[in-house]
């Protein structure tokens, strides 16, 4: 026999075949897409923990920096501060160092300093020397200081002393400095 004669269309079969087959390929790609989806999903989540984990020790190595960063900031503010400070004195302070060495260059050779006591203001100057005369020329060299109001404004004589012993004698004078 032959398929020609067939009195049932071939169509309905066919149409069944294509119709089957369209549902395997829709189930397949459904199954494929689900797969796909949960890879990806799965994928995400293993990428995303280790992000998070290198991103958490990056994170705390650079809190560790600036809190190491922040420690070396602070100690540099209270040296600058205190440096500060430290011009500052200078800058409102006499220069004391100018005025004792005006001072001490007045001191004929063969008279010597015993005491140098610096106040706020004041200079205290012990000087010795053998000769009475070395300490007069020191004297007056002062009082002109004092009289033309350089270096010094004032000048006092604390007392006078001679070591008969010795033969020395002993000037003491209190300045008021400028």
């Amino acid at each position: 026999m032959s398929n020609n004669i067939n009195l049932v269309s071939n169509k309905d079969e066919d149409s069944l075949k294509a119709k089957k087959r369209l549902k395997q390929v829709r189930a397949i790609a459904v199954i494929s897409l689900a797969i796909v989806a949960f890879l990806s999903i799965i994928i995400f989540i293993i990428n995303s923990q280790t992000s998070l984990e290198g991103i958490k020790k990056d994170e705390n190595s650079t809190l560790q920096s600036i809190s190491y960063l922040n420690k070396k900031a602070a100690k540099l503010a209270i040296v600058n501060n205190r440096v500060k400070d430290v011009s500052d004195i200078l800058q409102k302070r006499k220069n004391y160092t100018s005025a004792i060495n005006t001072l001490l260059q007045l001191m004929p050779p063969g008279l010597s300093t015993t005491t140098l006591e610096l106040g706020k203001k004041d200079v205290t100057v012990v000087v010795r020397s053998n000769s009475l005369l070395l300490i007069d020329k020191f004297l007056n060299s002062m009082m002109e200081l004092s009289a033309k109001k350089q270096v010094i404004s004032s000048l006092t004589i604390e007392n006078l002393v001679v070591n008969q012993k010795t033969g020395s004698y002993s000037l003491s004078l209190k300045t008021t400095l400028l």
